[in-house]
């Protein structure tokens, strides 16, 4: 083996020995190798926006540290050439070799075994469960309803339960969402395939888990569109005479979210280069991905909501927050200093409270005659180690938060959901469903009286890891024809 080689080869073992530690350290235990797989595939197009300083922290921790193990060996050969005589050296060139295979091999068995690569690829050979259960909604007779409800669908950024009751001190960092009016759902599984925010996103508007793509037809990321071949939510809701906005306070393109929303019946989406064009202070975008913070991504959202109310269409407003993404949260400059100095619990106190108040200064104007409001996390708060140790427990049992706030007096038959129940929860909730039975994907509607039992029995389908294993029917999603 050369010299160049083997310095090769270090550095490539340093980078799989240490790439896992920073990724669990960095995303917690919560973090899939689907979504690791899918961030990958992207490419640079749908890392746009990333974090500045979450790039840091790779390229220092993953791609710079790494040097050192082939900097110790260069100094290592630099040494024996210098002090030691020919037989040492050829033996020590032996024996860095050897080192440097067995580096290798540990290194690479390390990463398989943290990442969990063993399951992933089991995944990947299992049977196809989603072809047998998935209900196409092209399928599906939708009702118009004869007075159409708008909606306003908002994602909290790690919103879980938990949340309401953290550590040992049982601190409750998102009481002012729990006091606002409307039902909370207590047993919302995070199922596989729907852990981080487009996932999320994807899987609770078109009840479908995302799975990273390998075709080469789509492997320049979603070149003609998200799921060109999918119903999805907006979809349906565009076919009704909906006008729909997407806002959020980063970069649209982060994981193709622009892609997404546009390519489903969206009117407009709005990210940080968009903010910017409208005229926004530069200084308002020091938030996640040097985007907008929640309070003023709230503010900017009830002036399009008050814009949508005076108009005679229906519309369909979703809202994305971010202040409170891991590790810490980003709390705004607005935020109090105590608050802020708690970290992401800060985070997510102020942005509760400030969301609180966007929800009842909309309830004081009367926004319930005429439109449902639901309020949910993305996915579960990706807690880092220490956070895990301190609040969290993935031992436990924790669940997505989700909440409808409503003037419909109806109450759900269940209390338990998966983010592919959210669409068909909410088409029933806007009176577009002939039953509350019909599925949608692999959602069941919160008002369906599908018996406990069968529930149970979709609920373990689809909470399967086999949910993610190849597919014939989901592989026509990225179809064009």
């Amino acid at each position: 083996m050369s010299k160049t080689l083997r310095y090769i080869v270090f550095y490539v073992s340093g980078i799989l020995l240490i790439l896992p530690f920073w990724i669990f350290g960095t995303f917690g235990s919560g973090i899939t190798i689907e979504q690791m797989l899918f961030h990958l595939l992207s490419g640079a197009e749908g890392m746009a926006g990333t974090d500045i300083g979450l790039k840091k922290s790779f390229v220092l921790n993953n791609l710079v540290w790494p040097l050192a193990f082939p900097a110790i060996v260069a100094t290592t050969d630099l040494l024996i050439a210098k002090f030691a005589g020919l037989r040492l050296k050829s033996g020590a060139g032996k024996a860095l070799n050897i080192f440097c295979t067995l580096f290798f091999i540990v290194s690479a068995l390390t990463f398989v075994y943290k990442v969990n690569l063993y399951q992933y690829v089991r995944s990947r050979l299992g049977k196809d469960t989603f072809s047998g259960i998935y209900a196409d909604p092209k399928q599906i007779r939708f009702r118009t309803p004869q007075h159409k409800k708008n909606l306003i669908l908002i994602y909290v950024e790690s919103l879980e339960d938990k949340l309401l009751d953290l550590g040992p001190t049982h601190i409750n960092a998102i009481g002012p969402i729990e006091d606002l009016p409307g039902y909370r759902v207590p047993n919302f599984i995070q199922a596989p395939g729907t852990g981080w925010s487009i996932a999320g996103m994807i899987s609770s508007q078109s009840s479908i888990p995302l799975k990273p793509f390998y075709k080469s037809d789509v492997g320049n990321y979603a070149r003609n569109g998200y799921f060109p071949n999918l119903s999805s939510l907006g979809d349906i809701l565009a076919k009704q005479g909906y006008a729909q906005y997407f806002l959020v306070g980063p970069d649209l393109h982060f994981s193709g979210m622009d892609q997404f929303y546009l390519s489903h019946g969206y009117n407009v989406a709005i990210g940080r280069d968009e903010w910017r064009k409208r005229g926004l202070d530069q200084s308002l975008f020091t938030g996640w991905g040097e985007g907008l913070h929640d309070d003023t991504l709230l503010d900017e959202s009830y002036k399009f909501i008050q814009f949508c109310r005076s108009q005679k269409q229906p519309f369909a407003i979703t809202i994305m927050t971010t202040d409170t993404h891991f590790p810490d949260g980003f709390p705004s400059p607005r935020c109090p200093k105590d608050e802020a100095a708690e970290g992401f619990v800060g985070a997510f106190r102020y942005t509760s409270r400030y969301l609180s108040g966007f929800i009842n200064r909309l309830i004081a104007e009367g926004i319930l005659k005429n439109t449902d409001i639901v309020i949910m996390g993305d996915h579960l708060f990706m807690s880092s180690s220490e956070q895990e140790e301190s609040f969290f427990d993935y031992s436990e049992n924790r669940h997505v938060y989700f909440k409808v706030i409503s003037s419909d007096n109806r109450r759900p038959n269940r209390d338990i959901m998966t983010h592919f129940d959210v669409a068909p929860t909410i088409l029933d909730l806007l009176g577009m469903l002939r039953s509350s039975d019909t599925w949608f994907g692999l959602g069941i509607s919160l008002f369906s009286r599908i018996p406990a039992s069968a529930y149970e029995r979709h609920l373990k389908q689809v909470t399967s890891e086999e949910i993610l294993s190849p597919s014939v029917v989901y592989d026509r999603f990225w179809s064009t024809r």
